[in-house]
């Protein structure tokens, strides 16, 4: 599962994107925090077309430098925080990935 958080300063967008990988099934929630949002499901012809679909969908998402644990992450420890580049201004953004 990866889980990611969008909150920008002065009250802008607060999103969040999960990615969830279940053998051929790539499960993908988003929406505003707080709230239910959307789901997609897409079924893949194999676990390894599902992967990389998912690292892909994730690898679109724009990111500034990791965050600590948001809401819905597990703990830092627990988590592997991969190095982002690029800048989203005035965001903060958590990402983790277990």
């Amino acid at each position: 599962m990866t889980y990611l958080e969008l909150s920008e300063d002065g009250g802008g967008a607060h999103k969040f994107y999960e990615t969830t990988v279940s053998g051929t099934r790539v499960t993908i929630s988003y929406g505003r925090i707080g709230e239910a949002g959307q789901t997609k499901i897409t079924d893949f012809p194999s676990e390894e077309k599902a992967q990389a679909a998912a690292a892909r969908k994730i690898g679109e998402k724009p990111t500034p430098a990791p965050s600590p644990a948001a809401s819905g992450c597990p703990t830092a420890s627990s988590a592997s925080w991969p190095t982002t580049s690029g800048s989203t201004r005035g965001a903060t953004t958590a990402r983790c990935t277990t």
